[in-house]
């Protein structure tokens, strides 16, 4: 709720996608169709897509462009989050407190 209101009073929007999980070529599509410029993922779908872009130049390039990359739930694997950081994604993780 916290996140929804904060991304209310920004003038931000919700991207729904087509499932919870999914694909790293989707979330292409929303940073360049739709205009994605902030993420927030739980870290085990996260990390799926941060592995493709180690592999995937464009995918890349993408994640550089996007302002922040939050995460919550389970930790990111510490890999992942010094791939993330040494090339250039603001990977923040989310932490959502009790009122």
């Amino acid at each position: 709720l916290l996140v929804f209101i904060g991304s209310m009073q920004h003038g931000g929007c919700t991207i729904q996608p087509t499932k919870i999980q999914f694909s790293s070529d989707e979330l292409g599509d929303m940073i360049k169709r739709c205009g994605l410029n902030r993420l927030h993922q739980f870290a085990s779908f996260l990390s799926t897509h941060l592995r493709r872009a180690r592999l995937d130049p464009k995918l890349l390039s993408l994640f550089q462009s996007l302002d922040c990359v939050l995460y919550s739930g389970l930790p990111l694997p510490k890999e992942e989050e010094e791939f993330a950081l040494s090339n250039g994604i603001n990977v923040v993780v989310s932490q959502v407190t009790a009122a």
